[in-house]
Order: C-alpha cells, then sequence, then structure tokens
C-alpha cells in the first residue's frame, strides 16, 4: 500500500526523531553507561535498521542526517561520518531490494558489519595515518571494546525501532 504525502512526511520526521533520540543517547555524556571506558556508538545500529527497506535514496538521506548530527558533536573529523552513514545506509537499503530480506538476522549481520567497518575506519583515517603516538594500542584498547558494547546494544535497539518503524510502514489510508 502506498502512503499519502502527509504519511511519507510523518514517517520520516518520525525516523529524524529516532535518529536524534540515538545521537542525545549516545554523545550526551552520562545517557549511556560507559563500560570499562568503552562508549557505545548508538547511533551506527540505528540508523542502519531505520533504513533496511527504504528506497536507496531517501535511505541515504537518513545516513546523511545522522552523519551530520554526530560530527556536530564532533570537532576533529568534520564530515567522515556524513560519508560513512550514506554509503552504508545506501548499501543496506540496496541489499534490502536486491539480495537479502529484512529479517532479524541481517538487520544485525549488516548492523555489526557497520559497526566494525566504522571503528576500524575511523582508527585507521584518524589515529595511525594522522601519526596519533600509542595509536596503534587503542584499537584493542578502546575501538574493539567499543564495537562489541554496541554489537551488543544492536538487537535491543531492533527490539525497540523495528515496530515503530513497521508501525509507520503499514498507516491506514486516509478517507
Amino acid at each position: 500500500m502506498d502512503l499519502t504525502r502527509k504519511q511519507k512526511t510523518t514517517k520520516y520526521i518520525c525516523c529524524c526523531l529516532l535518529i536524534l533520540l540515538a545521537d542525545l543517547l549516545q554523545n550526551v555524556s552520562g545517557l549511556l553507561p560507559e563500560i570499562g571506558g568503552a562508549r557505545c556508538f548508538l547511533l551506527i545500529p540505528a540508523v542502519v535498521i531505520l533504513s533496511f527497506g527504504e528506497d536507496e535514496i531517501k535511505a541515504a538521506l537518513l545516513g546523511l542526517f545522522a552523519g551530520l548530527l554526530w560530527d556536530m558533536s564532533s570537532a576533529v573529523h568534520m564530515g567522515f561520518n556524513c560519508i560513512f552513514f550514506s554509503i552504508v545506509c545506501f548499501t543496506a537499503a540496496a541489499l534490502v531490494s536486491h539480495l537479502i530480506r529484512d529479517t532479524f538476522i541481517t538487520n544485525m549481520l549488516v548492523s555489526v558489519t557497520a559497526i566494525i567497518l566504522y571503528c576500524l575506519t575511523y582508527w585507521l583515517c584518524f589515529i595511525v595515518i594522522k601519526g596519533v603516538e600509542g595509536g596503534e594500542g587503542t584499537l584493542l584498547s578502546f575501538y574493539l571494546p567499543c564495537a562489541v558494547y554496541t554489537a551488543v546494544i544492536t538487537p535491543i535497539v531492533y527490539i525497540i525501532y523495528k515496530p515503530i518503524k513497521k508501525r509507520l510502514k503499514n498507516q491506514k489510508a486516509e478517507k
């Protein structure tokens, strides 16, 4: 069933609010616990789960919005998150459109892959290549624990976001 223009607007406003909520939980100190110094990158699974089943361009725009929010809270790597999330969300939407089904397992596999790819890419581009002193050790002491922490939280994000997304997708046509 096709959604009306008003329903589509409502759907994408709600998706943006869900992304904003994940960004606030992730970037406001004290809202999510840090376990052994590891932070939860909640925005990654949130935006990947929301982009599943969407049109590729709309998913890339959701990723761009999520990346923009994350980039605004960081002064170090302006633009990296926008590009990364746009590519990841476009790829996730394309995979669901052409190759795989939107199931729990595929959501988890793509989300965890995106989490690991984000941590490794960020570590390589902004720690190793820039020559940060002692940066090689941060992979094992910070980035991999963050990836594991985020991967453990990913099913919870799925359980919370999937029913909301399903409800937004299956809105009744107005009479």
